[in-house]
């Protein structure tokens, strides 16, 4: 039986904050696939303004092996050199681009592959790589990211790569909606939690770096960027003084006016393998968007944790998270997190323990990528995985 590899063109470094391709990758190398992780490779320009990329320029350490346990398969992660600036603005840079990642690509791979990319500018890797099929996983409106992008560019990229794959997949109902438009076969597939993982924060020793910060902390962890609703952590630090606020992820936006405030307190980003002992310092849990395209069609992977880790969660609004409203709460402002905060401190819940553990276990990542594992399958009925039979 051939031996196809599965290549993920990633949006985010694999060593990064974790996310969605890297749970995929690795236990889809878990179940018996041979998966060479891409990471996207930074700019020329990218060190002007954050210095520590420039190693990322011309990496050292250019392909390496991730050990998984209990594996069936092969995870390895290529770390490409730096390409052109501008790609996202111009098509033709694009291609240079994408042309020079593929040559990267095609020396790691012995075999014909398969492509999951996640951003529209890996359309162009297709002509050059020749996958036997692309199966898109669209996780975000690209756009809505704003910088050095040209929205017509980057949505006709995205329109492009959909038209070549051979099945697309979703995170959210706007994105499901968005892609059904472009494509006739469409997976939803939200993202999850590493169940049991943070079904251990309930027996994890709260950690160290949370000693010196006061009880009762709520807590907020990921990335910290523009889509990121400053304002609202700031009214809800105002409204309850008595709490500390503690935020755990990397910084990527200015927060210096929020981190005036005395009781809220900056962790910068931490282990994902630590992330249940700061959770299980926290009296309650926070997730808090801007409110706008790009968001509005975010599945939030922070609620799936915070729900296994069995926190009661106070959240802005957006169209995925409504649909949760039975398990989190729901706030429109700082005065109503500030209400539902102290409801929490009075022991409420949404739900009862039960129903949420029930809930959390059929959102695990194991069970989403099974259902990824199909719609592989189905495109490319010949691409089993090594040990096909051992995979339940």
């Amino acid at each position: 039986m051939t031996r196809n590899t599965l290549v993920i063109a990633g949006a985010v470094p694999f060593d990064g904050v974790t996310q969605r391709p890297q749970h995929f990758a690795r236990l889809l190398a878990q179940r018996g696939w041979d998966v060479l992780y891409v990471d996207s490779p930074v700019t020329w320009l990218a060190p002007l303004r954050h210095r520590e990329l420039l190693p990322l320029l011309l990496p050292s350490d250019r392909v390496r092996e991730v050990p998984i346990e209990n594996s069936l398969g092969r995870l390895r992660v290529l770390s490409p050199v730096a390409v052109l600036p501008f790609g996202n603005r111009y098509r033709f840079i694009n291609r240079v681009n994408q042309r020079l990642l593929a040559q990267q690509i095609v020396a790691n791979v012995s075999g014909p592959c398969i492509l999951m990319p996640l951003l529209p500018s890996s359309v162009d890797l297709i002509p050059f790589l020749r996958p036997l099929a692309v199966v898109y996983d669209c996780v975000d409106v690209h756009t809505g990211f704003g910088g050095l992008l040209d929205p017509d560019v980057v949505n006709r990229m995205e329109e492009d790569l959909v038209f070549s794959s051979r099945s697309v997949i979703a995170t959210s109902d706007l994105l499901f909606e968005r892609m059904t438009r472009l494509h006739s076969d469409v997976h939803l597939i939200p993202n999850a939690a590493e169940t049991a993982h943070f079904q251990t924060t309930g027996s994890a020793a709260v950690h160290p770096l949370l000693h010196d910060i006061p009880e009762p902390r709520v807590g907020l962890v990921g990335g910290i960027g523009p889509w990121v609703d400053l304002n609202f952590v700031a009214e809800l630090a105002d409204a309850k003084p008595e709490l500390q606020f503690v935020i755990v992820g990397p910084i990527e936006t200015d927060v210096s006016a929020l981190a005036r405030r005395s009781n809220v307190h900056f962790l910068g980003r931490q282990p994902y393998a630590e992330l249940p002992q700061f959770l299980a310092g926290f009296a309650a849990t926070l997730v808090s968007f801007v409110n706008n395209d790009l968001t509005q069609g975010v599945n939030p992977i922070k609620v799936y944790e915070y729900l296994a880790a069995d926190k009661q969660v106070v959240s802005t609004p957006n169209h995925e998270l409504l649909k949760l409203s039975e398990l989190i709460w729901i706030a429109h402002n700082g005065k109503e997190a500030a209400d539902a905060v102290t409801r929490i401190l009075n022991g409420e819940r949404k739900v009862n323990q039960a129903d949420q553990q029930r809930f959390s276990e059929a959102h695990s990542w194991s069970a989403q990528v099974e259902r990824v594992e199909r719609a592989l399958r189905g495109v490319v009925p010949s691409a089993q995985p090594q040990n096909a039979t051992n995979v339940v």
